[in-house]
């Protein structure tokens, strides 16, 4: 590394010492050979600086910190944050398909796609083809030299997606020798087993340095019947006591049973009369034996005395340890997290022309697999009358109830097997560039990076449902059994050509030919490709009396491009639950940034100094056009004691390729009645019922239509995924306003506070059916629903709807953070405490655009109102003693409660705990033992959170190990 540049590490690490990088520091340079003071950089500018101070809020977190929770993949602390929320995880996309075992952050639960993440200041491959946020799984733990998260005001610096900020990695840049690093956490309940191993090793020559680890971890899945409390769940019922929606008694309360909602059976299950009626439900209910007789149907703990209507009135309860013949349940073949297994491969180099200028060169391979396991297959099959299969029992019975057909409700897990998603991604990434100084005054650094993400998904377990409908409607024909081919009215008119007939009652094997027909898998390949190009020259413009006017101008130019090519029966949308066409999409942008720092006040009376911080970026997409960017802010030194910070910016965020080039998906929707029929009219009580009756006729729909196909009255109607190319960007105004307090008459000690407000207008909402309504209840028909659905010129039905994004939301969140470090001596070592807390005030979304649709979420589970993190480390000798608090507010599940919707809607606060211990046998060789959720604290007993992993720890009380040996 260059010697101007080798002070570089030496510098930050000052500025991490001095807690939020808030403050001034000066760093002293002892090197003979350069005798000025070095320039240093931190997140939220590209400005090397003589005197630290942070523009916008930065949060520093070093790699020890990583070390000190045993983690061993970045999210896991980043989750922890105050600032953020969980994006993607391993526990929260077990549901997932493409995105099965994710890491994605989100800085203040505005999306992780409002959240830059760079590594070393640049950005990095998206960890889903056609997304922008970024999979932390691969990002090579052992190779953190610090996390830096900047909030606010990033966009003009760094392009856009920085809306809610950003989160840049820095990695180690040299390192001289060897180091091995091995870990396990173990769970104190079976399942979710982690182990983590690193090696890395490195080399510091007079002209060449570089640094290589590989990093290897695996992650176990671990279901959800594995813990005891969601052995005992907390269900809900309708309330039997509650008459009406006005008697302030709750509609819903807790059922104090271990019980679970049962609803298909492995063998099939069918009623004789109508399943929706309460009446004789459970002496009407029937499935097979192993032999294809029928029998009662097993409902375990049965009907509840008196369980309401609409949902609950089709539905029985049954004891988790005594399932009965229901096998679909909250905890059946389900998990709380996705096995994942990941290799990363990394290298960082530097070699040193000369004095003033350097090569460099960095490397990142990384393969994760993980699988989600998910039910099986399971259908509504109609068994007709002639089926070939049905037995006496059966035929006596439907002959005698006067049934035609009976619909069978079916999950075959042992005719397909359950489904299987494997995801295998293959992340490659490498750039060169070159760095040094043009003059004494002006440094530069470039490079050119290319990335790609390589996405393989396998679905097992699926069916081929044409087939499978086939094979079922069986009937003998010229003294065979074969698959009935029917004309219009049903009648028998032949077989199918090359289907084999199954019965399917009773069923819990298939032949090799029956499996061959109906049974299959699925593939889809998928690719993101990018390549950036980047010059940054920074120094100083002209000396002020206050200082030197320091700038930083950046040329970008970077390309990404998405591909997805399905396999026939998914393109063909012959399998079951999925679709898929292929997508091939670009987007090219070009960027011109200037930053400037302009020094207007040093030791003035209230200003050892001020400084005003500026920012701007054009930016060129090739499908939205022309934006930019802006940020002015003032960095005002008050006292040596006390600084002050204010930063009003604009931010913008650009429609990913997902976003723009999604290709058809074929989907379906039910629902609200087309708002344009007479009847809808006539008994509409809506504020908006001038504008639908005005529009309607617009559209083309005389007074009094009514719609002649019958699903139009709330059916299944059927529809479309797809993107939208007309989208624009969204655009954030964004303000911060901060206090660094660092008292001098007690060392060690620091304070900072920030107030800090997003507005986001036109952000990015995907509507669908519900686009009927909102168009008709608009102003005019000139509005961005009216698109989203087509009608038959004829007859004025709706043909269908497609599901795609549109500029039509706005979000505003406003908060503040807090946070203080301290440092001192006690007895013979030294103890830092350090607390982290953020406090939100607003958090209001809107999806519509419409003043009254706006909603408040503060309070909610999702929003808090408190969150913090508080962590004591006390050091002696070769030993530490690390414990971490973290800290959520009591919420409440709907800020629209009412006492009449349920007696469950308040949810406590939580707090866990997690210890670790540190120490070093030997000079080389260091030991660690903790405990995380050290008091084994469960989710809240509550049934929208008893089981949720987003928010509240579901693995529980679990010890980790490691060791690291250096030489």
């Amino acid at each position: 590394m260059l010697k101007k540049l080798n002070l570089l590490t030496a510098s930050i690490q000052a500025a991490v010492l001095a807690g939020t990088a808030a403050g001034t520091v000066a760093v002293a340079n002892t090197d003979s050979e350069a005798q000025k003071v070095e320039r240093i950089q931190v997140t939220g500018s590209k400005i090397k600086r003589f005197n630290l101070t942070s523009p916008t809020p930065v949060t520093v977190i070093g790699g020890v910190e990583l070390e000190n929770q045993g983690i061993t993949n970045v999210n896991d602390l980043l989750e922890e944050m105050p600032q953020a929320t969980v994006g993607l995880s391993p526990e929260t996309t077990t549901n997932y398909i493409y995105a099965s075992g994710l890491n994605t952050t989100d800085l203040r639960g505005l999306g992780s796609e409002r959240t830059l993440v760079l590594v070393n200041g640049r950005r990095f491959v998206p960890g889903s083809v056609g997304d922008t946020a970024v999979d932390l799984n691969n990002i090579p733990t052992s190779m953190i030299e610090r996390i830096e998260i900047a909030t606010g005001g990033a966009a003009a610096v760094y392009g856009a997606d920085a809306v809610a900020g950003v989160v840049n990695i820095i990695t180690k840049k040299s390192m001289d020798g060897i180091e091995v690093d091995v870990s396990t956490v173990r769970p104190e309940q079976s399942g979710g087993e982690a182990n983590y191993f690193s090696i890395t090793g490195g080399m510091e020559a007079d002209k060449l340095s570089f640094i290589a680890s590989l990093n290897y971890t695996e992650n176990e899945s671990y279901s959800k019947l594995s813990r005891d409390f969601f052995a005992n769940p907390v269900n809900s019922y309708g309330n039997p006591a509650n008459a009406d929606g006005e008697d302030n008694i709750p509609g819903r309360v807790i059922l104090g049973k271990p019980t679970a909602l049962a609803y298909y059976s492995e063998g099939g299950d069918f009623f004789t009369k109508n399943a929706f009626t309460t009446d004789g439900y459970l002496n009407h209910h029937y499935t097979f034996d192993e032999n294809g007789n029928i029998r009662a149907f097993d409902n375990g703990l049965g009907m509840i005395p008196n369980p309401g209507v609409g949902r609950d009135a089709n539905r029985y309860f049954t004891d988790v340890n005594n399932m009965g013949d229901g096998i679909f349940s909250d905890g059946y073949k389900s998990y709380f997290q996705t096995p994942l297994e990941r290799v990363i491969a990394s290298a960082y180099g530097t070699y040193q022309l000369n004095d003033e200028h350097a090569l460099t060169f960095d490397f990142t391979y990384s393969n994760t697999d993980s699988t989600t396991e998910s039910s099986p297959a399971f259908f509504r099959h109609t068994i007709r009358r002639d089926n070939a299969f049905i037995k006496d029992d059966m035929a006596k019975l439907m002959d005698d109830n006067g049934l035609t057909s009976v619909t069978l409700r079916q999950a075959n897990e042992h005719l397909w097997g359950d489904r299987m998603y494997n995801q295998e991604r293959e992340v490659f990434r490498t750039s060169f560039g070159a760095e040094g100084y043009l003059t004494d005054d002006w440094g530069y650094s470039t490079y050119v990076q290319y990335g790609r993400i390589e996405q393989d998904t396998l679905w097992t377990g699926e069916v081929l449902t044409q087939n499978l409908a086939n094979a079922i409607d069986a009937v003998e024909y010229n003294g065979q059994i074969v698959c009935a081919d029917r004309d219009a009215e049903g009648n028998v008119v032949g077989a199918i050509e090359g289907c084999t007939p199954f019965n399917t009652m009773g069923a819990t094997s298939a032949t090799a030919a029956q499996q061959d027909y109906i049974a299959t898998t699925a593939t889809r390949f998928a690719k993101h490709d990018q390549v950036v190009f980047a010059l940054t020259v920074d120094g100083s413009l002209y000396e002020l009396p206050a200082g030197y006017v320091a700038a930083a101008f950046t040329a970008e130019h970077r390309r990404e491009s998405a591909t997805t090519a399905p396999s026939e029966n998914m393109e063909k949308g012959l399998i079951f639950g999925n679709s898929s066409l292929p997508m091939d999409g670009e987007i090219e942008v070009d960027e011109l940034s200037a930053e400037i720092s302009i020094p207007l006040l040093e030791d003035a009376f209230l200003a050892t100094d001020l400084t005003l911080e500026t920012a701007f970026r054009y930016m060129d997409y090739s499908v939205t056009g022309s934006d930019n960017a802006w940020k002015l802010a003032l960095n005002w030194g008050v006292t040596d004691d006390l600084r002050v910070r204010l930063n009003r910016s604009k931010s913008v965020r650009a429609p990913n390729l997902g976003d723009l080039f999604t290709p058809n998906s074929k989907t379906f929707s039910s629902g609200r009645a087309d708002v344009c029929r007479a009847d809808t009219i006539a008994s509409s009580g809506s504020k908006y019922k001038d504008n639908v009756i005005k529009n309607c006729q617009a559209d083309g729909l005389a007074a009094g239509w009514m719609p002649t196909d019958e699903w139009i009255g709330g059916g299944s109607l059927p529809g479309y995924i797809q993107g939208n190319q007309n989208l624009e960007n969204e655009v954030s105004n964004d303000y911060t306003v901060g206090v660094i307090y660092t008292p001098s008459f007690v060392d060690g000690l620091d304070f900072t506070v920030d107030y800090w407000s997003f507005e986001v207008d036109g952000a990015i909402e995907y509507f669908g059916r519900n686009s009927v309504a909102l168009c008709y209840e608009s102003s005019s028909l000139d509005n961005p629903f009216c698109g989203n659905f087509e009608r038959d010129e004829k007859t004025g039905n709706i043909t269908h709807f497609y599901t795609r994004p549109i500029n039509a939301a706005q979000i505003t969140k406003k908060g503040m953070d807090f946070e203080s470090a301290y440092r001192t001596d006690v007895f013979n070592g030294s103890l830092s405490l350090k607390l982290t807390a953020t406090y939100l005030i607003d958090d209001n979304q809107n999806s519509t655009g419409r003043e009254e649709d706006f909603r408040n979420y503060v309070g909610e589970t999702a929003s808090p109102r408190w969150k913090g993190r508080l962590s004591a480390v006390y050091s002696q000798d070769d030993s530490s003693y690390v414990l971490t608090a973290n800290y959520r507010h009591a919420t409440v599940n709907d800020n629209d409660w009412t006492a009449e919707d349920n007696n469950y809607n308040d949810i406590p606060s939580y707090t866990t705990f997690d210890f670790m211990y540190k120490t070093y046998l030997m000079d080389e060789l260091q030991l660690r033992v903790g405990i995380n959720n050290l008091l084994d604290r469960e989710p809240p007993r509550n049934p929208f959170t008893y089981d949720d992993g987003e928010f509240f720890d579901v693995k529980g009380r679990r010890l980790s190990i490691g060791a690291k040996y250096t030489f």
